[in-house]
């Protein structure tokens, strides 16, 4: 954004000018050749710089982590959260921590690690933010998912006015995330920057530190998962019925610390480090696995504990004629998937593994047996695609998990494809829309926004879009915030930003 001289002195008085570029090396960097990056180091700071895109009526964006950033197609000013990088607090008594939005899960893991408790990681992984706000993760069975763990929240309208929500207003503690008064925990994910929040935290039975050994991607620990009274397994059944019933019986019996609905390719991802070695185990697993499978990690409090969880579980498998995997088994590739999938830096070895881009649709809510279902007839579509050679064999690359004993499931499918095939990219566009319209069609669950026009999706969700657009316009009447109609915005929380960028009506950039 070419910004005259005395906008850009404005914005540069609040940051300093060493926080703030126009360079077009800079600009470059971020992928965008339309923006002015600022790096904001504090809440005040934020609702300055907020503020001035008001008076100007330059849109902005604010991001924290992420995989990638989809920019905007029009100038606008980006703010770069990465100065806010602090850990604000660790109560251990009550249960929570709170952050500011450039702390990374795994930053914060490691912390809590050391005091026995541990917190939701989203299933982008532990280098995204470990603000709560959406974002289901692999240990949703102990930790929920993660609108169900923000408490008080420090948040900054897109008019600039900071609001500090929950508990935080009323007596400057973090505890909850409501009251007093109205909540506003699905308005703030709408649109704003949050800069700090208290996040719930959980026990962690395990080690204070994980004893790794070797470089990566080949890493071991020095100790066997038994000896720290863990145990990694991954289990096929015959159908997705008798599958559904070993997930939801180990969820009654709540003995397990994560079940992740893995299929063989994921496993195979994760626990290999070339990508001909991925191939061949990944044609060795198949073979092996006798229909659709997940996942499972036991972990013990002590001996006994241990011992007890492991007969539970043994006793559910063969109720439901479930079978191990035995390369999971092995010590070595059972290290690897424990710290891989509790610490969850899985998500990016599964998700980038060789054979192209990949396109995927995924669906949550409280029905997670229904979810299942929907998966299967979205496995079918798609491998009348792989007959065609349109998407890239693999074994369905479809996954999906129960949380807090199956009253809350999240599934995806992916599709990996030829982005340089007309053909091919259009098959999937296809199929998204299809596997899509069949999720609100059939009363599955709600599918992922992006998929089908926003008007389509609202009218079977309560009209969420018309009652959006009507937050959009009280809290941003000036239309310098993104225009998202869902609820990855802000801190960018979810490890790839899926916002669908439109140029806001009342914005008019000044140059």
């Amino acid at each position: 954004m070419a910004l005259s001289k005395d906008v850009y002195k404005e914005f540069e008085d609040v940051v300093g000018a060493e926080n703030i570029s126009d360079d077009p090396a800079i600009k470059d960097a971020y992928r965008s050749p339309d923006l002015t990056v600022i790096l904001p180091g504090s809440t005040e700071e934020v609702a300055a710089v907020i503020k001035l895109c008001n008076k100007h009526k330059i849109p902005y964006k604010a991001q924290s982590t992420g995989w990638m950033l989809f920019a905007p197609t029009y100038d606008f000013i980006f703010m770069d959260l990465r100065r806010m990088n602090r850990i604000i607090e660790i109560n251990e008594k009550n249960m929570y921590a709170v952050v500011e939005p450039y702390v990374i899960s795994a930053e914060l893991m490691a912390e809590l690690f050391k005091r026995g408790m541990i917190c939701n990681v989203k299933g982008s992984g532990s280098t995204c933010t470990a603000l709560a706000m959406s974002g289901h993760g692999h240990m949703g069975m102990t930790t929920s998912t993660g609108d169900r763990n923000d408490l008080a929240t420090e948040w900054v309208t897109d008019e600039g006015e900071i609001v500090r929500l929950g508990t935080l207003g009323a007596s400057d503690e973090w505890f909850c995330g409501d009251g007093p008064g109205p909540s506003l925990r699905g308005v703030y994910r709408g649109g704003g920057v949050i800069t700090r929040q208290a996040t719930k935290v959980y026990h962690w039975p395990g080690p204070s530190e994980y004893p790794l050994e070797g470089l990566s991607p080949r890493y071991t620990l020095s100790k066997k998962p038994s000896e720290m009274n863990m145990m990694v397994r991954y289990f096929s059944f015959p159908s997705i019925g008798k599958l559904i019933e070993a997930e939801l019986k180990i969820g009654e019996s709540e003995i397990a610390f994560e079940l992740m609905g893995f299929c063989p390719s994921m496993v195979s991802s994760n626990i290999t480090t070339s990508n001909e070695e991925d191939f061949e185990t990944l044609e060795q697993f198949t073979r092996e696995v006798q229909g659709p499978g997940f996942m499972v990690i036991i972990v013990g409090n002590f001996d006994e504990d241990f011992a007890y969880k492991k007969k539970v579980l043994a006793q559910i498998i063969k109720e439901t004629d479930g079978e191990s995997l035995k390369a999971v088994e092995d010590p070595d590739a059972e290290a690897t998937l424990l710290f891989q999938c509790t610490r969850v830096c899985a998500s990016i070895r599964e998700t980038f593994r060789a054979g192209g881009m990949f396109s995927s649709m995924m669906v949550q809510g409280q029905r997670y047996d229904n979810h299942v279902r929907w998966l299967e007839e979205a496995a079918v579509l798609k491998r009348e695609l792989i007959e065609k050679g349109l998407v890239i064999a693999d074994d369905g690359q479809q996954f999906g998990w129960g949380e807090e004993g199956g009253h809350l499931g999240h599934t995806e499918i992916f599709c990996r494809y030829n982005p340089y095939d007309e053909k091919s990219s259009k098959a999937v566009q296809e199929w998204l829309a299809k596997v899509g319209k069949r999720a609100l069609d059939g009363c599955f669950a709600v599918p992922s926004m992006g998929i089908l026009p926003v008007d389509v999706i609202g009218k079977r969700a309560s009209n969420y879009h018309i009652w959006f657009g009507k937050l959009k316009e009280a809290f941003d009447p000036n239309g310098v915030g993104e225009n998202t109609g869902f609820s990855y915005v802000g801190a960018d929380t979810s490890g790839v930003h899926t916002s669908i960028y439109q140029k806001p009506e009342k914005a008019s950039p000044k140059k």
